[in-house]
């Protein structure tokens, strides 16, 4: 069954430092690195290298940036035919500052207009292959044609959210959402995390789980399952994309044929591996033994996704 990703694609410009930025202040970086980010192409390329076949669809910039950003997509087995390129656009950036005596991390983005998908015909989205459709929250209005096309032929959408007001049109075309509690809660207007839940899965939801960040993840289903799993304990180097190695590993993990605990239990191992590297993503090195740990009890269950 292949994923299909719609989400930002980025490149991350990440500067080291031993200290935290300060206003109108200057500090000196230890290290200056470029990698392939962006949420949903890290979610692509963390589920590529945890051997779940995925295609990625979006736009891409132009010149050294634009192929970097594609070209980490493809290094980790993502299959992105398709995509579109804008020639003379520049790439969608990120410059990041990592603290790393602190693990923390702050980030400006640019994002030119030409590369957004609203113009985009959500028939362009290659479905034919699809099992799952998966949506990092951005480009609101391509994900919600994308989602009304994917239900209308039977297939699972799961979504991130950042924003709740940008995610609240989606909600009755999903069938899951791993989201931060605290965007759940936004949602709902419920302040107690297992309400919002229980909320969300009346309106039609199969599965809610909401990240927690260091405290780990609690995640309910429609079938009436219930799990608090706590964070792994982890050396924490860079937690920029430790949300998207969760997506990418409660999906892998249920690909393999997981139960919704187990699935939950694997995606913080993910996290966890994530925050221990600098980056945006574990790379295929550390997460093909994960992949290869998974095994396989069985085909995925579609009530979890």
């Amino acid at each position: 069954m292949e994923v299909l990703v719609i989400g930002n694609n980025t490149v991350d410009i990440v500067f080291s430092t031993r200290e935290a930025l300060v206003t109108d202040g200057k500090v000196q970086a230890d290290g200056l690195r470029f990698f392939g980010g962006g949420q949903g192409a890290n979610v692509a390329a963390m589920l590529g290298a945890l051997g779940v076949s995925t295609r990625y669809f979006g736009v891409f910039g132009g010149g050294d940036f634009g192929r970097l950003a594609r070209g980490s997509l493809v290094e980790s087995g993502v299959v992105v035919e398709g995509s579109l390129t804008v020639a003379d656009c520049p790439q969608h950036s990120a410059a990041i500052v990592v603290d790393t005596t602190r693990g923390t991390r702050s980030l400006v983005m640019h994002k030119d207009a030409r590369l957004r998908m609203d113009g985009i015909p959500a028939e362009a989205a290659p479905l034919d292959q699809c099992g799952l459709v998966y949506l990092d929250g951005h480009e609101p209005a391509f994900s919600l044609a994308l989602a009304k096309r994917a239900r209308a032929l039977g297939l699972p959408v799961l979504a991130d959210a950042e924003v709740a007001e940008e995610a609240r049109p989606l909600l009755p075309y999903l069938t899951s959402l791993v989201a931060p509690g605290k965007v759940l809660r936004e949602l709902t207007g419920e302040r107690e995390l297992s309400v919002a839940a229980r909320t969300l899965l009346a309106g039609g939801l199969r599965v809610v789980v909401g990240t927690l960040g260091a405290e780990g993840c609690e995640g309910w289903t429609a079938q009436g399952e219930h799990h608090r799993v706590a964070a792994e304990r982890c050396e924490v180097v860079d937690t920029t994309g430790a949300g998207d190695a969760f997506h990418a590993g409660y999906i892998a993990a249920v690909q393999a044929g997981q139960g919704f605990g187990e699935a939950l239990r694997f995606a913080t191992k993910v996290a966890a591996v994530k925050c221990g590297v600098p980056g945006p993503r574990a790379g295929v090195d550390r997460l093909a033994l994960l992949g290869v740990g998974l095994g396989a009890s069985g085909g995925a269950s579609l009530s979890l996704l």
